[in-house]
């Protein structure tokens, strides 16, 4: 017992893990514990340096971008088309201007387009009193903008990027003297820049989850932060930065004491007429690096052995029989039930697949059960209703025959002899449970033929044309036959004449619906009402009569869907409608069926 119990315990999964990870970590911690070195002031003056370099390589980025900006803002003075709307717009006509607005606007999106940072592009047309937008289309001219943005211009001249409203422009105003003096401009090129896109920008300078990004310009209009960072310091140095700006081109320096302390590198650009600040805080940067630099890549190493170890073996032990696992119920999942998997380990991985594999085998046989009795249960009602045929119509049959050669209608004769032939050689027939719908229609036009001699005087048929698409489609034998011969049994069997069977075939988008009808008047609503019921219902203990059996073999073919349903038809009696699925067969040969 002792024995066996401890060769369970050696065959846990759950122990073989912890002892493995055990034996990994105990290296791992004698080597940390053994490791301590560092040089704070190298690795301070390397980040440093590499903060400057990419705060320098940021901002010049930047102030690239915005030169390549203005040379499209100078490039689009000698458009075309914006020069005729904004010197001789009274010469074009309505046409003319409506297509030079656009070819301005194509041009403006192009301008839009080529740079990321670029939200809008607006030129403000004063003499056709219109603002074209890249974005925005064209419309009236925006007044306070294209004034706002005029001024800034002149007050400082030669500057990049202007600020309203806390968003950046950069702004080229066109003048020609003596023209339009009441504007005193030709027009105004106006790029609205993305705060959003020049913080994203910004991001590539954080090295860490704690490091950020500002911009930031003297008159406080512009100030974007990449993420809220709450430092006493860092603020303080920022307004000192900003009373400042002009004077400090670059800086580096540490400011804080303690925990708060942060070192921070800053960048100014007279092109741009902002600075950039990138902010790392110390304890954040330096705390680990300093005591486990080069513990690092010695635990690295260790790690790495580790994990390629701990990999092989999760593998070996959980992932080679859950990936097994999972095969095996894809395979369920896709219908083959004659699946099993290897199960010779003896972990709880073993006990799992051999489970499984007795799950299986059990789900097999059941749905081996219940599909042959199923199946059974089908051919079984099916062969019964074969047998089911009607002494009483062979003996009228054989009588009408009888009279045929009485009265030496030899013709006649021969082709209900032929008829009956054909009609007995299809209802015995036990090749096949489907036919195709042709034969199917077929047969049950013969066995209509063979009665009206019997009725000529009380009734006549109908017949419709089967379309061509669904002349080959398989169906389940004698599903018409039995709902022709019910119309016979209870409707012209009890009258004396006038009597009407219409057989239609109508073809709808997927489908062919099979419409059996007649002039009955012996149907009451109480009792259609019922038959419906009676072919909805379950109930398996219901005996199965003729048209319960079509009903139940067109369900277990087209589903849900399938089936009979039974109501009044346009002659006034009862009317039996058939749905047949179109499927993939080739076309029958046209067959007369009457």
């Amino acid at each position: 017992m002792i024995r066996i119990g401890l060769r369970k315990l050696y065959n846990s999964l759950f122990l073989r893990l912890a002892m493995m990870l055990g034996l990994m970590l105990v290296p791992i911690v004698l080597i940390g514990v053994n490791f301590y070195s560092g040089s704070q002031n190298a690795l301070r003056l390397e980040i440093s340096n590499s903060m400057e370099s990419r705060v320098d390589a940021n901002i010049r980025a930047m102030e690239k971008e915005v030169e390549r900006i203005q040379l499209l803002q100078f490039e689009l003075i000698n458009d075309e088309f914006l020069n005729k709307l904004a010197v001789i717009p009274d010469y074009m006509n309505k046409f003319d201007k409506s297509q030079a607005i656009l070819l301005v606007q194509d041009r403006l999106f192009a301008i839009k387009n080529s740079s990321l940072y670029i939200s809008d592009v607006v030129v403000h047309v004063p003499s056709i009193k219109q603002t074209i937008s890249a974005m925005q289309g064209s419309g009236s001219i925006r007044t306070e903008q294209f004034d706002t943005t005029r001024k800034l211009a002149k007050v400082h001249p030669g500057k990049a990027i202007y600020f309203v409203n806390h968003i950046p422009y950069i702004v080229l105003v066109h003048e020609v003297r003596g023209l339009y003096e009441e504007e005193n401009a030709l027009y105004s090129i106006i790029v609205e820049l993305s705060s959003s896109e020049l913080s994203k920008s910004l991001s590539a300078l954080e090295s860490s989850e704690n490091s950020g990004s500002i911009l930031i310009d003297p008159t406080g209009e512009f100030d974007i932060r990449t993420h809220v960072y709450k430092n006493t310091y860092l603020d303080q140095f920022i307004d000192h930065h900003r009373s400042g700006i002009s004077d400090t081109a670059r800086n580096m320096t540490s400011i804080g004491e303690g925990a708060d302390r942060v070192l921070v590198s800053s960048r100014f650009s007279k092109l741009l007429g902002f600075s950039l600040i990138h902010y790392v805080p110390e304890k954040h940067l330096f705390y680990n690096l300093y005591r486990y630099q080069q513990l690092f890549w010695v635990l690295t190493v260790v790690f790495l052995i580790f994990i390629t170890v701990l990999c092989i073996s999760l593998y070996r032990m959980i992932h080679r029989p859950l990936l097994a696992l999972l095969r095996a119920f894809r395979k369920m999942e896709k219908g083959e039930l004659d699946v099993s998997v290897d199960s010779h380990s003896r972990s709880e991985f073993g006990y799992l697949l051999q489970g499984f594999n007795k799950m299986s085998r059990h789900m097999r046989e059941l749905i081996e059960q219940v599909y042959t009795q199923k199946i059974l249960v089908q051919r079984s009602e099916l062969k019964q209703l074969q047998s089911q045929i009607n002494p009483h119509f062979l003996y009228n049959s054989y009588f009408n025959l009888s009279n045929m050669i009485a009265v030496e209608d030899y013709d006649s004769a021969k082709l209900f002899a032929s008829q009956m032939g054909s009609y007995l050689r299809y209802i015995t027939r036990n090749s096949s449970d489907e036919v195709p719908l042709m034969e199917e229609v077929k047969h049950a036009a013969i066995y209509t033929e063979i009665q009206e001699r019997r009725f000529r005087l009380r009734m006549q048929a109908e017949y419709g044309e089967v379309p061509p698409a669904y002349r080959a489609v398989m169906v389940p034998r004698l599903i018409l036959q039995p709902l022709i011969e019910n119309a016979f049994e209870h409707v012209f069997d009890h009258i004396e004449e006038g009597g009407r069977l219409v057989i239609s075939f109508q073809e709808e988008k997927d489908h062919l619906l099979i419409r059996i009808g007649d002039n009955g008047t012996f149907l009451e609503e109480d009792r259609l009402d019922e038959l419906q019921a009676w072919l909805e219902t379950d109930d398996h203990a219901i005996e199965t009569t003729a048209l319960l059996n079509i009903h139940r073999r067109m369900r277990n073919k087209y589903g849900e869907q399938g089936g009979l349903q039974v109501g009044r038809s346009g002659l006034g009696g009862l009317e039996v409608i058939l749905m047949i699925r179109k499927g993939e067969s080739e076309d029958a040969a046209t067959v007369n069926c009457g």
